[in-house]
């Protein structure tokens, strides 16, 4: 029998780019906030709809699980910090209830927002390890969640990877975000390498080639064999610029 994963928030966007490889070497058990779309649940998924804040929920979604990924979040840039910390409390019950269920391996995703601010000035590779800088409440709650997924591999010496997702299944048709791109093929090898790799911790920007100039993924490839392969799919000098922008990450180019 395969074993069983359990892909919080599964029926967004990046889950659902993640969906169809997942399902060729596990059991799926996907957790929604609401009844997803017709079409993105196939015969054999398993559907759980509820509040991961819900410490019972998560620990009945996490039960007899052998694998997490954690996609679950308020996940726009322009959330307040009310909304934002929800993320918090949500990977909070969800790491005590895989903690006592004894889950072996878990992949978080976090975001490039979680060092939004250095972005913003320019720096050039930006490194996961480096003292976090958010741009926003999103990119806060996402450092408070690395910070609770260090903890929780700390206390049960599992594989633990927290991945700083760059655009991810948006197309790139403005220029400000070129450099944060990520495509779907280089989020899927990531997301494998994360799930084959050994008992550790990290913290792994995730971003394609052409962005790694502003983001340093050299630990990715050292402690999970990827690295970043894919070029952007446009001529980003020809994209036109965003009339607005979600927070202060994207407002000097």
């Amino acid at each position: 029998m395969k074993p069983l994963l359990l892909l919080t928030g599964g029926t967004g966007i990046v889950g659902q780019l993640l969906l169809p490889g997942l399902r060729l070497d596990y059991r799926l058990r996907i957790t929604s906030q609401t009844a997803p779309l017709p079409g993105v649940i196939e015969p054999g998924d398993e559907l759980m709809v509820g509040d991961l804040r819900d410490a019972g929920f998560a620990r009945h979604c996490v039960e007899e699980s052998d694998v997490v990924i954690h996609l679950a979040a308020n996940a726009s840039p322009a959330a307040s910090a009310e909304e934002a910390m929800g993320n918090v409390d949500m990977a909070a019950s969800l790491f005590d209830a895989a903690a006592d269920a004894g889950v072996g391996r878990t992949v978080v995703a976090s975001s490039v927002h979680a060092s939004g601010m250095d972005y913003r000035d320019g720096a050039h590779g930006i490194s996961p390890l480096a003292i976090p800088r958010p741009c926003c409440p999103y990119g806060a709650s996402k450092v408070a969640i690395e910070a609770l997924a260090r903890l929780y591999q700390d206390a049960q010496g599992n594989a633990v990877s927290c991945l700083r997702l760059g655009l991810t299944g948006w197309a790139l048709v403005e220029q400000q975000y070129a450099l944060t791109w990520l495509s779907t093929e280089d989020l899927i090898r990531l997301v494998r390498a994360a799930l084959a790799r050994p008992a550790g911790f990290g913290i792994y920007n995730a971003v394609s080639a052409d962005s790694a100039t502003r983001w340093d993924t050299g630990n990715a490839l050292a402690d999970l064999g990827w690295s970043p392969r894919d070029r952007w799919p446009v001529d980003v000098e020809q994209l036109p610029l965003a009339v607005s922008c979600p927070c202060q990450m994207f407002s000097i180019l």
